[in-house]
């Protein structure tokens, strides 16, 4: 695994695009984290000015919830993490590397579970950058610290991990299918924000929760904020089984389908 895990490391280093777009992903990230809060009081601001009750501040950075309303922000930015994973994945395909690589002497299963372990670091590349970005503003806007505050809603992290390696293996599937960055880009695109929206609307009931777009998005929900508990309106306020169930399975299918193309297509 180690001798994969290097294989797919050197490969991805090697390409520049590859590092502008994780410093692009990483500007964006921490533009909106630190400057998010700040904007919602702006506006909630402007807005209590007009009402005749009073309206609070939102403090989004204070733990534990900071584990949450982090996470929830962070997570509409894994476009940014697919479009570098599409673009690893069809690089391999389009410089014939995959091919060598088997003539090389690795074996199919190891060229497909490389590209897992790709999928692997690039959710970990991210969890680690919201980690550490939730640790600062939460240390630097917690009044009292302790280790129950600190753990407290932790597993939103977790779940952020989970949701991103999710949201990375369609990513992946498409990018083996299609073979072009742009093409399979826009496929992305087109699917999570036209197709399945339109075929959520047309579903009855909530079925369309069990797409997979919005399988994966229900997993980390909008967070309860003391805002919305003074309009009565509750929101999420811990990781749903139910949902890390449907998620998986939707993965497990994805990888799935790409290990049978590994093994059947003629590189």
């Amino acid at each position: 695994m180690f001798r994969l895990l290097q294989i797919e490391l050197i490969k991805a280093l090697k390409f520049k695009a590859i590092w502008w777009l994780g410093l692009v992903y990483f500007a964006v990230m921490a533009s909106i984290l630190f400057g998010v809060e700040a904007f919602i009081n702006k506006v909630v601001s402007d807005a209590g000015n007009n009402l005749p009750i009073s309206i609070p501040s939102v403090s989004l950075y204070s733990l534990p919830d900071a584990w949450h309303n982090l996470t929830y922000l962070a997570s509409f930015l894994k476009i940014f993490l697919a479009v570098i994973s599409i673009i690893l994945v069809t690089n391999e395909f389009n410089y014939k590397t995959v091919k060598q690589q088997i003539l090389n002497g690795l074996s199919r299963q190891e060229s497909f579970w490389s590209k897992v372990l790709l999928q692997l670091m690039i959710a970990l590349f991210s969890t680690a950058i919201i980690a550490v970005l939730v640790l600062i503003l939460g240390v630097l806007h917690t009044e009292e610290l302790s280790l129950g505050v600190f753990l407290t809603k932790s597993s939103f992290l977790f779940a952020y991990f989970f949701e991103i390696f999710s949201y990375l293996s369609l990513a992946f599937l498409i990018a083996t299918l299609v073979h072009r960055s742009g093409f399979a880009i826009g496929l992305l695109l087109l699917y999570g924000f036209v197709v399945e929206p339109i075929i959520s609307y047309k579903l009855p009931l909530d079925y369309g929760d069990y797409l997979p777009i919005s399988a994966i998005g229900n997993i980390i929900q909008l967070p309860n904020s003391q805002l919305m508990k003074i309009f009565g309106i509750e929101f999420q306020e811990y990781i749903a089984l139910n949902d890390l169930l449907i998620t998986s399975a939707w993965t497990i299918l994805f990888y799935a389908i790409v290990y049978v193309y590994y093994q059947k297509k003629d590189f």
